[in-house]
Order: C-alpha cells, then sequence, then structure tokens
C-alpha cells in the first residue's frame, strides 16, 4: 500500500493542524519629522489624513524637548481602541533615524467623526522611568468566601498608576481577592506589582484600598436570618435545661 496515506490528516481535521499562529500585533509606528507645529490644526490635519493616512504628533522626551512629526495611522488606529492605550508601549521610527520607545498621553478625537485629529507622546526610558496609568481587575472570585456569602467586588481604583522603570509594561494589573471575606479590603502597598514597578507616591494612595468585598442586602438579610435562628436555637437550649 502507499506508506504515506497512513500519516495522511482527515479532512476535518487538517484545519486544526494546519491552523497558523496569531501575529501579535505591531507596534512599529513610521512617520516624517515636521517642523512647523501651526500646521497642526483640524483642518492641516484632515488634509494630512486624507492625503497621506498620516496624523500630526508631538513627542516630548524627559527634558521636555518636543519633536513634531506626522506618524502613519495604521498601527494608532488599533491601538486607540484598547482599554491599554495609554500603557502600551510603541516603536516610533522618524525618517531615518533609529527607532525609539514612547508611551501615549494623550489622543485628541475628533468629536464628529470619531478619528484621530492629533496624539500627543512622551519618550519612554527604562533608566528613568516613568508615571503610567495601567488598569486594574480581579482573579480567583471563585475563591472568595464573601463573594460565595453573596458579597459583591467594590473596585475603588479603575486605574492605578505606577512609576515604571521595565521595558515590559503589562496591560492590565490583576488583583487576587482569593480567601478574602465580606468587609476585607485589598490595600495599594499589599498589590504584588512586577518588577521594575512601584506605586507612585501620591497622596491619597496611602489609605486607598484598590477594591473591597461588600455587603448586598441579599447578604444581609441571610446574615440576619442566620443571627435571628441561631438566637432562637440557643433559647431553646436554655428552656431545656
Amino acid at each position: 500500500g502507499d506508506v504515506s496515506r497512513v500519516f495522511e490528516v482527515p479532512a476535518g481535521e487538517r484545519s486544526l493542524y494546519t491552523r497558523r499562529k496569531k501575529k501579535a500585533p505591531s507596534t512599529m509606528v513610521v512617520g516624517v519629522k515636521r517642523t512647523d507645529p501651526d500646521d497642526f490644526g483640524s483642518r492641516p490635519a484632515r488634509r494630512l489624513r486624507r492625503t497621506t493616512n498620516m496624523v500630526p504628533a508631538r513627542i516630548q522626551d524627559s527634558s521636555g524637548v518636543s519633536t513634531y512629526c506626522s506618524l502613519d495611522l495604521g498601527v494608532l488606529n488599533k491601538v486607540q481602541k484598547t482599554r491599554s492605550r495609554y500603557n502600551t508601549l510603541l516603536e516610533v521610527k522618524l525618517d531615518d533615524d533609529e527607532p525609539f520607545s514612547v508611551l501615549i498621553r494623550k489622543i485628541q478625537i475628533e468629536p464628529v467623526s470619531d478619528r484621530i485629529q492629533h496624539v500627543n507622546m512622551v519618550r519612554y526610558n527604562p533608566e528613568i522611568g516613568i508615571e503610567v496609568d495601567i488598569p486594574v481587575s480581579w482573579v480567583n472570585e471563585e475563591k472568595s468566601p464573601g463573594v460565595k456569602k453573596g458579597g459583591v467586588v467594590n473596585q475603588v481604583l479603575q486605574k492605578v498608576r505606577v512609576v515604571c522603570r521595565s521595558s515590559d509594561i503589562p496591560k492590565i494589573i490583576e488583583v487576587d481577592i482569593a480567601g478574602m471575606d465580606v468587609g476585607d479590603r485589598k490595600w495599594l502597598q499589599d498589590m504584588v506589582l512586577p518588577e521594575g514597578m512601584e506605586v507612585a507616591p501620591l497622596p491619597h494612595y496611602d489609605n486607598c484600598p484598590a477594591l473591597t468585598i461588600g455587603r448586598t442586602r441579599v447578604s444581609m438579610l441571610e446574615e440576619r436570618k442566620a443571627r435571628e435562628a441561631a438566637a432562637a436555637e440557643s433559647d431553646k437550649k436554655d428552656k431545656k435545661k
């Protein structure tokens, strides 16, 4: 018989074996330097986007010096739609210069067309570090006694500002709530952050929890019924004595 037929993948399963892995989204943004910041109004921006698919941008370095440029919209449009747009490291290549890392600080959107009109960025140097706002979420909800009792997770902070000196900035900070009961709090200083990151020294962060497990009316009623049942049982035992 034909030996090759023995190793033939069934037609129905062929796609499972030949499916290509998704490529990681590109973070390289190409552009050209500009010298006149007066060209950055709404009309020039629309004209620039229409004729070249680029958008005006300003990139500031750690010493406060700004570089004005026009950047390609391809990657920026994709990043702008994500929750982590302000903590995603991008590589910018202007003209024939070497690429450098940046973070988006502000994206100006046209209210009618919902298109990017202007972008402010800052150069990122891990040795100096930079403050970044990172979204907060939680994990292990199913392992929380408080949630099992009917408590709800109250997220006090949607984002946490951290000082980052790492080349790997997380898209999100996950808080482990396993073991947390109703009334428990997870303080900022108790959060486990990746290496090269620390919570920014903001005054209101001193006594600020990232999240708490709060009571609901249902959980409060259940606790009240449990207390009343325990009291009634105690009264029965006292009467028997």
